[in-house]
């Protein structure tokens, strides 16, 4: 397990900015094992022209919860992001699917 973010070239339109840059946080690894960066990837591209209001702020910093879909599976990703054009991967794991 590294402990050095990883980051990845990657174009995607989020809360209506444009960002260049995925930059995945590898905490994730101690618990969620079977995610992947190649994953994280998938399920970011999956937002693409997505608004999501921010759940929280800290030191500049907004953090922002969603809960997208890949391969039939559910998933919940903190995205995190700032003034730069990089989007942040904070935490990124399956969820059971909620039933109606």
């Amino acid at each position: 397990m590294s402990e050095a973010r990883r980051s990845h070239p990657l174009t995607i339109r989020f809360n209506e900015r444009l960002f260049t840059r995925v930059e995945i946080d590898p905490h994730f690894e101690k618990k969620h094992p079977d995610m992947t960066d190649p994953i994280i990837l998938e399920l970011v591209k999956a937002l693409e022209g997505k608004i999501s209001p921010a759940v929280d702020e800290d030191h500049g910093f907004k953090f922002f919860v969603e809960h997208p879909w890949l391969h039939g599976k559910a998933y919940r990703i903190i995205l995190t992001y700032s003034d730069a054009d990089v989007l942040g991967v904070v935490n990124a794991f399956r969820v059971k699917e909620k039933k109606a």
